[in-house]
């Protein structure tokens, strides 16, 4: 017998690459991987793209530089002209010391106003037992649907008097009574018109706080002896604070960046913004000294944002829902419920239909001032063009301009809610998918830096962008194009968030049976993960949808008369003081976005507040 052969052990060596490749390549060649670097490189083409080009602008001369400054001027060189004309020239008061104050001012109103009225309204919804809850809740939510320049018309044609050299407005009308200008335009009615516009901000945020709130922890704080106000202060704000502290963070972000309302009640009273003072810059080709406002106008934001984390950031925990079930009693409002009631009822009826029943009812007006029944038309509805009326033009339902906006508006919402809706579910799932790694946290962050850009900026990056061809991409200044892709941009936040939310409600095991029967990632992904988490898509369609139709500061920079959107020819026509056809634009916008959202909700079977609930 021979001796057994050895079999021979062959050593194969690896390069550190391939070492590399077969740990981590699995993962690397995974669709959800693959899936995520594509979303991350677009974001970075949507986000970081955009404030580079916004950075670089201000810091060079442009084109449009040479009418101001014929000598030295080579378009593309750096230059630090921009900044010094902004920050330390004999303009700097009126182009931005000025303006920054007035928009401190105004947001810092905004704020306490919409602070106090949110709250109040969350507090008496969720925690006592006030009647009509329901109603109170949705029609406390309804001011968020309308145009954030709702308000600001109504309060001008029910305040504008003859003192003003104005037509005569509703309260002198019926009462001869004439308020000073101040009142009809300025600060305090911007304050007003904004705070109305926003509380339901606060109003969603603390009513879901309160709602998660144990009442034995109030009741055990009125059997040790403490009064209701130590209560409030020492344990039901501590646990409501981080919903407190966002309501605060979006009111402010929302009130330094919008457009609409600081134009209609600030400008005829010369009373300037940082907002209306970047489209003036805009306006009048000083484009890189409109930008350096909007990197203020940023800077503002992000300072809010980290003010916010280090409140929040301080406590250790807001817990309050534990494993044994919580226990709501509501405060007994006893005899004052039918009051209180009553004040509120009055308030929402007030703020969100008063409003939209006067605008309406001067869309029908003939001559402005006259609000007798003889002075009834529609005219401006379906009349013909005549020289007499709104400079020659027709009634908006034969407006061809009006037509096509309202076309573009409802387009721009569809589509835009979708594609967002889309790109939301497809980032919730690949953040889901990478949870904890590099490539998830990175999605979550930059599709949430967008909620941090006021409106008018995040249009202004877009405009300094895309108004040339960049790489691979044309030039979309004056294309519909660029609405669709700046609408994506700015409401990704929001579809984002809703995506995460929804696909982290499906079990993993699910997918990982399809993948053992062999089923493709395309068809899983719409077999199995989208049937699961399509509510989520609609909720965060429906939110695109309903700001995308309201939007004004987001594409006055951006829409031109080849793809005007029904907020920008609104717009026009409040600067060419054509009132009647304005409100008349404004009731017919309103109704659109009412029928797509009764709509909607029909469809999934849900109601207003919570579509809403959802920004």
């Amino acid at each position: 017998m021979g001796k057994p052969e050895v079999e021979a052990k062959s050593t194969v060596s690896y390069s550190p690459f391939a070492i590399w490749f077969r740990k981590r390549g699995k993962r690397l060649l995974s669709p959800h991987f693959v899936l995520g670097v594509i979303l991350l490189v677009i974001l970075a083409y949507l986000v970081v793209a955009p404030l580079i080009t916004l950075v670089r602008t201000t810091a060079t001369w442009q084109p449009t530089d040479t009418r101001i400054r014929n000598e030295n001027v080579v378009v593309g060189q750096f230059t630090t002209y921009h900044w010094q004309r902004i920050l330390g020239s004999n303009l700097s008061k009126a182009a931005l010391w000025d303006p920054l104050l007035n928009t401190l001012t105004v947001a810092a109103g905004t704020v306490v106003l919409v602070t106090v009225i949110g709250s109040l309204l969350a507090w008496l919804v969720t925690r006592t037992d006030l009647p009509m809850r329901k109603f109170i809740s949705n029609l406390a939510v309804l001011p968020y649907i309308l145009p954030s320049w709702t308000i600001a018309l109504a309060w001008v044609q029910v305040f504008q008097n003859s003192k003003s050299y104005m037509p005569r407005g509703f309260l002198e009308y019926f009462t001869g009574i004439t308020v000073p200008e101040w009142l009809v335009f300025g600060p305090v009615p911007i304050i007003i018109a904004m705070g109305l516009h926003y509380y339901p901000f606060a109003f969603l945020l603390i009513s879901g706080a309160l709602s998660s709130i144990d009442s034995q922890l109030e009741e055990s704080g009125e059997v040790l002896g403490a009064s209701r106000l130590k209560i409030l202060r020492r344990i039901t704000f501590p646990i409501v604070l981080p919903a407190l502290t966002s309501a605060v963070l979006l009111a402010f972000a929302r009130s330094i960046g919008t457009f609409g309302t600081p134009a209609i009640l600030g400008l005829p009273a010369r009373y300037t913004l940082i907002s209306t003072q970047i489209y003036s810059f805009l306006g009048t080709g000083r484009d890189s000294q409109g930008y350096i406002l909007a990197i203020i106008l940023m800077f503002m934001s992000f300072v809010g944002l980290g003010l916010n984390y280090r409140l929040i950031g301080s406590r250790k925990s807001f817990t309050t829902i534990g494993g044994k079930g919580s226990k709501h009693s509501p405060v007994k409002l006893g005899k004052w419920k039918i009051p209180i009631t009553i004040i509120v009822l009055v308030f929402l009826v007030v703020v969100a239909i008063f409003p939209l029943v006067l605008i309406g009812w001067s869309s029908v007006m003939l001559n402005m001032g006259d609000f007798s029944l003889s002075n009834f038309s529609l005219q401006y509805w379906i009349g013909e063009s005549s020289r007499a009326y709104a400079d020659g033009a027709p009634g908006v339902l034969r407006h061809a301009e009006v037509l096509g906006a309202l076309k573009n508006s409802v387009s721009l919402a569809v589509i835009g809610g979708i594609l967002t809706g889309l790109v939301g579910m497809a980032i919730g799932y690949v953040v889901v998918k990478e949870r904890g790694k590099w490539l998830s946290q990175s999605l979550e962050q930059l599709s949430f830096v967008p909620m941090l850009i006021p409106s008018i900026v995040f249009g202004s990056i877009y405009l300094a962008l895309f108004s040339k061809a960049n790489w691979f991409i044309p030039s979309l200044y004056g294309t519909f194009a660029l609405l669709i892709v700046v609408t994506i941009g700015k409401q990704l936040p929001y579809t984002a968030r809703s995506g995460v939310s929804s696909m982290l409600q499906v079990s993993g095991d699910l997918e990982e049976a399809a993948i053992i029967q062999g089923v493709p990632w395309g068809k899983r992904f719409l077999r199995i993960m989208f049937p699961l988490t399509k509510n989520g898509f609609i909720a965060g369609a429906l939110i695109v949808l309903i700001t995308t139709m309201r939007e004004l500061s987001l594409y006055i920079l951006l829409a031109t008369p080849a793809n005007r959107v029904l907020t920008s020819i609104t717009y026009r026509f409040i600067e060419e003081g054509n009132k009647q056809i304005t409100y008349a634009i404004t009731i017919l916008l309103i109704l659109t976005v009412l029928i797509l959202t009764a709509a909607v909700n029909k469809w999934q079977k849900t109601d207003l507040a919570s579509g809403i609930g959802g920004k």
